[in-house]
């Protein structure tokens, strides 16, 4: 189960897709449309599958012998086939809208930088930032 904080930034990487999808969309360009969701649908399920992958890295409580977890690693491969059989497929079909399929992978680390921008301005306004 993934942490507040990091379900906001996937319903704000999900709405900042959306917005550029609409308006594309709106502007007639529906091909790249298309394009911007299936980059953002891939970048959104992947940072899902990498924070429940981070979220495993817990110290351990008792001092226990290193093994190598098969489904920790099968579920690892199978996020990277995914996102490659993904990305290589969605190219095939959209060859002329590579820079929006790039567009829409990036929208989880505008996400990413826009909570993070949100947060310094509401640490200012309260006093508590640490340029304070």
């Amino acid at each position: 189960m993934t942490p507040p904080s990091n379900r906001r930034l996937f319903r704000l990487a999900a709405i900042l897709g959306l917005l550029g999808a609409t308006g594309l969309a709106a502007c007639g360009r529906f091909e790249a449309a298309l394009a911007l969701t299936l980059g953002a649908a891939v970048a959104i399920v992947s940072a899902l599958w990498l924070s429940d992958l981070v979220g495993r890295f817990k110290a351990p409580e008792e001092v226990a012998p290193a093994r190598f977890d098969w489904k920790f690693g099968l579920k690892a491969v199978l996020r990277y086939a995914f996102v490659g059989l993904a990305l290589w497929g969605g190219l095939r079909m959209l060859p002329a809208d590579v820079r929006w399929v790039i567009v829409g992978l990036s929208t989880v680390v505008a996400a990413v930088v826009i909570d993070g921008l949100r947060e310094l301005l509401t640490g200012r306004r309260s006093g508590t930032g640490s340029a304070q």
